[in-house]
Order: structure tokens, then C-alpha cells, then sequence
């Protein structure tokens, strides 16, 4: 009796879901056609020759109810799920670095590079598996192992703060530990590119020489110095700025400065930068009539002609040139080389005279000599020596200027009777000739040095005999 009550209430519970299914179908609208009935007989129409329409919105129907009961079923159970979250950056415990700084030590190479990115696979109940974020996720390495330099396998422990960590991939990564070294170091510099044209820059002031530096033993050992690079490219106006410093191994190269445990300062540097031109001394010679009447200065020649200036734009513009204190020669009384020290003036005040030129001992020299005269004799008298009874002589001309120079001492006392010019016919027949115009001085030991010019160089001779002598 209770096995037929119990398929009865089997049978109603079926009945009712039959019916609750039915009646969502009959909510649908129905086509009445030939292809919903079979015939009057009302038969059933086969599933496979039934309306398209009616198999899909079966096919949906089905397949909601599907998605339904599963999404139920995975609520209602809420089962264990997997994430793996790519590119975590392990880091170092905390304090693991400041341990191994009080024990000198140092992990040896850039950080970025030796901690490489880990895979980290996650569970947790599929409620909470789409929280998963790198945010919730730490990877950390201890170093609470290392005890002196050498090379370690330190493990990588990942922990997330949503699920359990699974895996860590990969689990473990090397280390090279080294020795804790400081040092300082020289900063020098170092110039890139050049000013522009007409402009100057003086020496660069460093106000920090050395640089500390500290880091890996194998780092240190190889680094050389620190180098400021002061660009020249386009500067025209002094600078007073901080550059950042890199520093070089032994053999020039950049060392990157993440390697070292300490900031790398920069360096404070001081250049001024000025525009500049070159400008003549000018200089004066002064007391010339103190200078004795026979001598003369031959020559003058200074050890600097120019300076070059350099000074701020407003001031440069008016210097054209650099002048001197006259330059007296009233005590010169002899020939020979004289030195004498310019005293410069017009220098503006902030100016800078450029090329190591020392100012205090500009040297004018000047070499004085005999005062070189020279003086002409016009229509000076021909002496025609050598003359015959037997013929008569026609000369194309018989006096003629001549110009004596030399010394003013002798040039002094140099008189037209002191020379006699001649031309010699002696022992010559009847003829034209052509003869040469020699000259004697009186006295050649003291006039022996002058120099005589002759405005003619010959004379044209007719010799004739004498009618008499026919």
C-alpha cells in the first residue's frame, strides 16, 4: 500500500513538472498549419519534421536550464581553482641587506638583474580566484645564510594574501655575495664639444675632487676615477651648476652606477664663460731729440703686438685697443740693441688677457744705429787726364752730379772737394770712344766707407788730330 502511494506521489510530481513545462511551451504562440498536425486523426508530428523555430527555442530553453543548474551546483560546492600571475619581482627580506652590510658584505652585480621576475601560481576557491592580483602576491629571498663572499642558491618563498602559493617558478636563484669595499675616488672632467665662435671659458673649479664610492670589492677594484662632462655646445654665459658624475673603469669605460651601494653625487662646477678679441698695444716713443744728431733708431719690434681680451659684452665693446706709458730714449748714447719694459694701460677692470701673456714684461726693443745720410753734388768738374798736344778731345759732357751716403759723423765733414772725378784718354789715337767715369777721394781712410753714385756712368770722347798737326 505505501509502495502505490508512493508511485502515485512519483506520478503527481512528474505530472506537475509535465505540466509546468507544457505550460511554459503554451505560452508561446502556436501555428496552426499542415505541418502541426499529421492529420484528423490528430497523430503526433515527428520531433525531426517539426518547425525550425520550435527546435531552437527548445535548443535555448535546454541550454539555459543547463547553465542554471551548473552555476548552481558550483555555488553551492565553491571548488578549488589555479592562477598563475607572471613577472613577480622578488625582493630581499627585510633587513637581509642590512645584515649583510654589518657582516661586509654586498650582493655582487646590478640588483635589477640578478633578481629576476618569478611565476607564481596560486589556488583558491573559485569565489575568489578572479581576485588574484600581483598586488596581492610577495616573493621574497632570505640571506639569512650567507656568512661570508661566495656564490649561494637562495630559495624564492612567495605568499599571497588571497589562496595558498602552489608553485614559484623558477623556486631558486643564484647569488654572488662579494666584499664590502669603500674608497674615494678622484673627479676630474672632461669636455664635450667646443664654444661657440669668439668665445672663451677659463679652467673649470671642481668643488669636490674625490668622490666616495662604495660597493662590491670587484667593482671597486676596477673603478678608476669619476669624470664630470661639461658640454661646450651652444654656451655662451658662465655657469655655477651641479653635473652628475660617472664614473670610469681602467680602461675608460661608463661603470653603471647602480652597482655601487651609495648615491653617486653630483659635482659643483664653476666655469666662466666670456666673449673675447684680439686688439694692438699702442705705444709711444717720446725725448727722439735727446737721441744724438748722428744717430737714427732702425728698428723697433715688440715680444707681444696684441692681446687677446676677454671680458663681459658691455665692457669688451669699447676696447679697441690696449695702450702703453711713453717710452722715453732720452738716455740712449750709443748704437747697438735697447730693451725697455712697456707699461700697459687700458686694461678693463674684470678683463682677462688671454694666451699665459704676462702683462709686466711686454719688452719694446729698439736698435739705434749711425744716422745714414746721403747728399748730391751737382755739375761736379770731370778731370780728363792724359791729354795729347798732338790731338784735340770733344767730351759729350764735363761736369756731372754725383750722391754720396753714409755715416752722418763723416757725411759731416764730407765736402765736394774731397772727390775729383776723372777720365783717362791717355795713350788713346783718334777715335769716338766711350769711356768709363772714375772717381778718387782725397782722403779714402776716412771717407773710405761712403758710397758714391755717379749719375752718368761714361762719357762720349771724339779725339781728332790737331790741324796743326796735319
Amino acid at each position: 500500500m505505501s509502495r502505490q502511494t508512493a508511485n502515485a506521489g512519483t506520478r503527481r510530481r512528474r505530472t506537475g513538472s509535465a505540466e509546468l513545462f507544457a505550460s511554459i511551451l503554451n505560452s508561446f504562440p502556436r501555428r496552426r498549419d499542415a505541418g502541426s498536425r499529421a492529420s484528423a486523426g490528430g497523430e503526433s508530428v515527428p520531433w525531426h519534421r517539426r518547425p525550425l523555430f520550435r527546435k531552437l527555442l527548445f535548443a535555448f530553453i535546454s541550454l539555459i536550464l543547463a547553465m542554471l543548474l551548473w552555476g548552481y551546483v558550483l555555488m553551492s560546492q565553491n571548488p578549488s581553482r589555479t592562477r598563475t600571475i607572471n613577472n613577480i619581482t622578488p625582493t630581499f627580506e627585510s633587513g637581509a641587506e642590512a645584515d649583510l652590510i654589518l657582516k661586509k658584505l654586498t650582493v655582487y652585480g646590478d640588483i635589477a638583474e640578478v633578481l629576476k621576475s618569478v611565476d607564481v601560481t596560486v589556488s583558491a576557491p573559485l569565489r575568489d580566484i578572479s581576485k588574484i592580483t600581483p598586488k596581492n602576491i610577495t616573493a621574497t629571498i632570505s640571506l639569512s645564510d650567507v656568512h661570508s663572499a661566495g656564490t649561494y642558491r637562495a630559495e624564492v618563498k612567495a605568499v599571497s594574501t588571497v589562496g595558498r602559493v602552489v608553485s614559484v617558478d623558477p623556486a631558486y636563484i643564484d647569488l654572488q655575495i662579494d666584499e664590502l669595499m669603500s674608497g674615494d675616488f678622484p673627479v676630474t672632467y672632461e669636455f664635450v664639444g667646443e664654444l661657440p665662435e669668439g668665445y672663451w671659458h677659463d679652467t673649470p673649479q671642481l668643488l669636490n675632487t674625490t668622490v666616495n664610492l662604495e660597493g662590491a670589492k670587484s667593482d671597486l677594484m676596477n673603478a678608476s676615477n669619476a669624470v664630470c662632462y661639461i658640454d661646450l655646445n651652444n654656451l655662451t654665459e658662465s655657469i655655477n651648476r651641479s653635473i652628475q658624475l660617472e664614473v670610469l673603469d681602467n680602461e675608460g669605460n661608463v661603470i653603471d652606477g647602480s652597482v655601487f651601494k651609495n648615491i653617486i653625487p653630483a659635482a659643483n662646477v664653476q666655469m666662466t664663460v666670456l666673449p673675447h678679441k684680439h686688439v694692438p698695444i699702442i705705444y709711444e716713443i717720446v725725448d727722439k731729440e735727446q737721441l744724438p744728431d748722428v744717430f737714427e733708431i732702425q728698428s723697433e719690434s715688440l715680444t707681444v703686438t696684441s692681446l687677446d681680451i676677454a671680458a663681459e659684452p658691455d665692457v669688451l665693446e669699447t676696447v679697441e685697443s690696449i695702450g702703453a706709458e711713453p717710452v722715453s730714449i732720452a738716455g740712449v748714447t750709443e748704437t747697438g740693441s735697447h730693451s725697455f719694459t712697456l707699461t700697459l694701460k687700458g686694461i678693463p677692470e674684470g678683463a682677462y688677457v688671454l694666451g699665459g701673456v704676462n702683462i709686466d714684461n711686454i719688452q719694446l726693443t729698439l736698435v739705434t744705429g749711425e744716422r745714414i745720410v746721403s747728399q748730391t753734388f751737382e755739375n761736379l768738374p770731370i778731370m780728363f787726364v792724359g791729354e795729347h798736344e798732338y790731338y784735340t778731345y770733344t767730351y759729350g759732357f764735363k761736369n756731372v752730379d754725383v750722391t754720396v751716403t753714409g755715416p752722418a759723423r763723416l757725411m759731416q765733414s764730407f765736402v765736394s772737394s774731397n772727390l775729383t772725378v776723372i777720365v783717362n784718354v791717355e795713350g788713346r789715337p783718334s777715335g769716338a770712344y766711350e769711356l768709363e767715369l772714375e772717381y778718387t777721394l782725397s782722403d779714402v781712410e776716412t771717407f773710405g766707407e761712403l758710397e758714391i753714385e755717379l749719375a752718368e756712368e761714361s762719357v762720349g770722347v771724339i779725339i781728332a788730330i790737331a790741324e796743326q798737326n796735319q
